[in-house]
């Protein structure tokens, strides 16, 4: 929050969940002379897309056996942010010469195919191996049955590429129907044509397949543009609840409820990252650590780090990130110091953090015994004042520059520090909006201090858009909207969570503007308002860099 000041009060924990093993459907063949496939149905967890899979295929025929090796990597289509699906299916085509497709089509009845596969899991490396099917007879797939499109990625600075359409049951006339957001496509012969325009990213296309002018089926190409080559590309995020998507489910992806919060708010001393996006856990009172998903929360697609990686295809991607961590967590005698270790010895390409807020802020939403000085303070003289101090009793500065000095010393990484936003949790109701996002500043301010002493050319600091709140905010932010029939100022339309907004309108009727202008709030309800939203988080990752740029 920037607040996330809030951050530093939540911690869950939860019991790690079975994972469903892999499943093999029965094979069809699809196509048409010079096109024909074997489409093997492939139904697989979520955090299995972007695996590298292998696999074999044999047939035994009348007069022979053909086999076949295949590579792919299986995905589950368009990256939803927040994703709640358990599972996807992935139906990979696998090609085949004529003869053998015509020899499958006069002896469909009598063919015998036995199929195989394993896949290494993002993140983890883990590798799964898949149950292996037999099956007797191959028929041809109807028409709307099509292998899905393999999500290819680009070089941005690349021409023109060629993209092979998707085989189906029966030969289709395809047409573009939603069209690609950064480039040009067209359709060419038995090609897309996809021309790459603006800057690297994620970039979807919808075509149509038709029959006699008839829409039977549509089929989604996913791009990813990059300036570097993601399959080379390593990224490692750790830090507090802001980096690890706090108030989401990872195993689910289901946004935490108000009456979950007091199982998941973090403990006193251990924390063991419950109820956050990159961890199993729901219960902080459950287990003594961290139980990461195998991707790390890569496949949910909800903290700003996973977005980031997302948008440009990384799969390399680990979020150690602790919700409720402080930077004395990470330093040594620190519960987490053999975490930033193991960092270290990955020296990632990227590594992405936010830390600093906990362990004070947490008094802001439920207590004042640290910053109860503050309360009765003028914001720009002892109220100022005040908020240093406290931040001094708990040496952040120094315990910040410690963190910053040991990955710079220890990897060649960059680093990427991404600042608090502004939130404005209901619950803090001892501290008015101004003065909330005067400490966030005041936070941001002394870590981006640190981090610039430390290193102005492996770290860097990137500021959030601004989470507006809705009401007045001079002399902290200018007011220059409005939305008021009587004409008062803001900052803009409110970006905060449903709760907060609610009082804000209460305490400030006839000013007070109502958010945001499009889409869901920034900032989730569950924990009060205090952390981003995927919205939010959406955001905040819309302002890192480009890999390579």
């Amino acid at each position: 929050m920037t607040i996330t000041l809030a951050l530093a009060a939540f911690l869950a924990l939860g019991a790690a969940q079975s994972q469903a093993k892999p499943q093999v459907g029965r094979t069809h063949l699809v196509g048409y002379p010079g096109h024909w496939k074997l489409l093997v149905p492939l139904k697989l967890d979520l955090h299995a897309s972007g695996a590298e899979a292998t696999g074999r295929i044999r047939i035994k025929l009348p007069g022979g056996t053909w086999n076949r090796r295949w590579s792919a990597v299986p995905h589950a289509g368009e990256t939803k942010s927040g994703d709640r699906r358990a599972r996807f299916t992935f139906r990979l085509g696998v090609g085949i010469r004529d003869g053998v497709a015509r020899r499958i089509l006069r002896n469909r009845a009598r063919a015998r195919v036995s199929t195989s596969f394993s896949y290494v899991t993002p993140g983890s490396g883990e590798k799964v191996t898949g149950p292996s099917l037999s099956q007797v007879g191959i028929w041809r797939a109807g028409p709307r049955v099509c292998e899905t499109p393999a999500r290819r990625v680009l070089g941005a600075r690349k021409p023109v590429v060629r993209i092979p359409l998707p085989v189906c049951g029966r030969k289709l006339n395809w047409r573009i129907v939603d069209p690609a957001g950064r480039g040009s496509a067209t359709i060419a012969s038995d090609a897309l044509e996809y021309k790459p325009a603006g800057r690297p990213g994620s970039d979807d296309l919808t075509l149509e397949g038709r029959i006699r002018g008839k829409a039977v089926v549509r089929e989604t190409v996913h791009l990813r543009l990059v300036l570097k080559d993601p399959a080379n590309t390593s990224v490692i995020a750790f830090g507090d609840s802001v980096t690890a998507g706090f108030g989401y489910f990872g195993a689910t992806g289901k946004q935490m409820t108000i009456g979950q919060l007091y199982d998941c708010k973090p403990g006193d001393t251990t924390l063991n990252d419950a109820c956050s996006s990159n961890s199993y856990n729901r219960n902080s009172s459950v287990g003594a650590t961290p139980n990461y998903l195998p991707d790390y929360g890569l496949s949910r697609n909800i903290s700003w780090a996973a977005q980031w990686a997302n948008e440009y295809g990384i799969t390399n991607y680990r979020n150690y990130a602790v919700t409720g961590s402080a930077p004395t967590d990470w330093l040594p005698n620190g519960q987490f110091h053999s975490t930033l270790e193991t960092i270290q010895s990955r020296n990632p390409d990227y590594i992405l953090m936010t830390l600093g807020a906990n362990p004070l802020l947490s008094d802001v939403l439920f207590g004042v015994d640290n910053m109860k000085c503050a309360l009765e303070s003028d914001l720009f003289g002892d109220f100022r004042t005040c908020v240093l101090d406290a931040f001094e009793s708990v040496d952040l500065d120094g315990n910040m520059k410690a963190i910053f000095t040991e990955l710079v010393e220890n990897t060649t990484s960059r680093i990427v520090v991404m600042e608090y936003p502004i939130s404005v949790p209901s619950s803090a109701i001892a501290y008015s909006a101004k003065q909330l996002e005067m400490m966030g500043r005041l936070l941001n301010q002394v870590i981006g201090a640190e981090a610039a002493v430390v290193s102005t050319s492996r770290i860097v600091q990137i500021a959030p858009p601004r989470f507006n709140v809705g009401i007045d905010m001079e002399p902290l932010y200018p007011a220059t909207y409005s939305c008021s029939f009587v004409g008062y100022k803001v900052d803009g339309p409110s970006v905060q969570s449903t709760p907060t907004q609610d009082e804000l309108e209460l305490a400030h009727p006839l000013s007070f503007c109502p958010g945001p202008a499009i889409g869901k709030p920034w900032v989730i309800s569950g924990d009060t308002g205090i952390h981003p939203s995927t919205v939010g988080y959406s955001e905040m990752a819309s302002q890192v860099p480009a890999p390579g740029s």
